[in-house]
């Protein structure tokens, strides 16, 4: 099956309002929330289908306009399913003068002997910023399905001012490659990985040393400079749910940042207080990880407003 989700996202004022989108079977894009409770757009993509099957195809574009802002969500884990031919997404991102999008959304689980490719081209003007991310497990884990796939290759692109500044390409072959080892997943089920691109990224990196600087349990993680202005992070560990919700904070975190750091350059913006967004992103954290990324959600707070 092919289908396509198309998202333009404009400024009215003060808020960011959907304009002109489209979807079909057995996809839905609808409003995550009300639509202008905060001034910036929040949208889920749903799915009717139990997951991504041999032959399909989905393509999602997604253009943000001069000075609007967008959080874009997922429903759920993507799964893949047993396939013979494979299975192929396709993500065009155009982000235009201070505008920002962030995305990350839920785990990919590849069923074994699926096949999969998904290609990320992002199209970025030097004022705007990209908060990023995706995951990758294992497998179907209780079901012994672990590495059992057939191939899985992921690669991002992205582009500020029509040149390419980074890219991240990902192939895996379980038959042919030492997946579970060194260099590769390292004897984790899940591999995450985030990418802030800003013109504020040199503030941002500066933060994340400080509020980054601990362990976090259950989640080993490294990042580093990688490109102009450009964040890249990347964690492993055994919980799909627990690498999500750390991506999510640190979403959270560089959106926060972002907001502040434009409300210097813009003050005739009118930016929103995200009090509502932390507590929000707190309670959908698990338990055994709240105290730990609260006090450093308070930190970067604290550093930021100073």
């Amino acid at each position: 099956m092919e289908s396509r989700i198309n998202i333009n996202v404009e400024r009215e004022n003060q808020f960011s309002v959907l304009k002109e989108s489209f979807h079909n079977a057995p996809y839905k894009l609808t409003h995550y929330g009300a639509p202008r409770a905060q001034p910036h757009l929040e949208m889920i993509i749903m799915s009717a289908s139990p997951g991504i099957m041999d032959g399909d195809r989905l393509t999602i574009n997604v253009n943000v306009k001069r000075e609007a802002h967008m959080k874009l969500y997922t429903q759920s884990f993507n799964k893949l399913h047993p396939m013979k031919n494979g299975a192929f997404q396709d993500t065009i991102i155009n982000l235009n003068e201070n505008s920002v999008l962030h995305y990350i959304p839920h785990p990919v689980t590849p069923f074994k002997d699926s096949i999969f490719k998904a290609e990320n081209s992002i199209h970025m003007d030097a004022s705007s910023t990209l908060i990023w991310g995706d995951i990758l497990g294992a497998g179907r884990i209780y079901m012994n399905e672990a590495f059992l796939f057939n191939k899985v290759h992921m690669r991002t692109s992205l582009y500020r001012n029509k040149q390419l500044i980074f890219t991240d390409n990902q192939c895996l072959k379980t038959a042919d490659q030492p997946v579970r080892d060194m260099l590769f997943f390292e004897g984790y089920t899940h591999q995450a990985t985030f990418i802030y691109s800003s013109p504020f990224a040199t503030g941002m990196k500066a933060e994340m040393d400080e509020i980054l600087a601990g362990e976090y349990e259950d989640i080993s993680f490294g990042f580093t400079d990688a490109g102009e202005n450009t964040i890249l992070l990347r964690a492993l560990g055994n919980d799909g749910e627990l690498l999500y919700s750390f991506l999510s904070m640190l979403g959270q975190m560089c959106w926060e940042y972002t907001q502040h750091q434009q409300s210097l350059l813009l003050p005739e913006v009118v930016l929103e207080n995200s009090k509502q967004e932390e507590e929000r992103v707190e309670e959908a954290l698990p338990a055994r990880k709240k105290k730990t990324v609260t006090a450093a959600a308070k930190k970067q707070k604290r550093s930021t407003a100073a």
